[in-house]
């Protein structure tokens, strides 16, 4: 363990300096998938223009620091937790910065920013906290502009043409998956309608 603060205080006030930015930042919010009891512990959780951004930071001391982050980042877009992901390297001297200047310490320095979405992955960029605030702007924009949905749904349609494809190919199989998804003939009626 290194000694000084640890990553986490660093993560609290980044937050609060993109907060001072126009972004609206929560650290350390819990986020719970469907029913599972396992936890996701995002290092900050903030709600940019709609978007779910999570900044996962790291200190460059602690080994694997950019693979770890970015791994993180790049496991959150996949699994739907946000929309944006964020890997942030903090230099290791602001461990130790006196506390009364280590806010004003991490806005001026430079950080190591890599951005994932669904679309683009970019590399590890040097940049302060207003470039990382101006990214943010900048990535939305990308969103944005781009037509991500039509994208989404045009993929959904080349899966069910070729499902329907192959289901049409074998038509035993038919039955069976009308009937796992509950789909009955027109001339079929309810088995309630038939008692009345």
């Amino acid at each position: 363990m290194k000694s000084g603060y640890r990553q986490e205080v660093l993560n609290v006030l980044l937050a609060q300096l993109l907060q001072e930015r126009g972004v609206i930042a929560a650290p350390e919010n819990v986020i719970r998938l469907g029913h599972s009891l396992h936890r996701k512990m995002p290092d900050v959780m903030v709600n940019f223009q709609g978007l779910r951004t999570i900044i996962e930071g790291e200190v460059d001391d602690q080994p694997n620091a950019r693979e770890k982050a970015l791994s993180s980042i790049r496991k959150r877009v996949e699994d739907g937790i946000a929309h944006i992901g964020i890997a942030v390297i903090y230099p290791a001297f602001l461990r130790n910065v006196v506390f009364n200047v280590v806010k004003q310490s991490l806005a001026d320095c430079d950080l190591e920013i890599a951005i994932v979405t669904e679309s683009i992955q970019t590399g590890f960029i040097t940049g302060d906290v207003d470039y990382l605030e101006s990214s943010l702007r900048h990535v939305f924009d990308h969103l944005v502009a781009e037509d991500v949905v039509a994208e989404a749904v045009a993929t959904l349609e080349v899966g069910i043409d070729k499902f329907a494809s192959t289901l049409a190919s074998k038509p035993g199989d038919i039955g069976r998956v009308a009937e796992i998804l509950g789909i009955r003939s027109l001339e079929e009626k309810p088995e309630r309608e038939e008692e009345d």
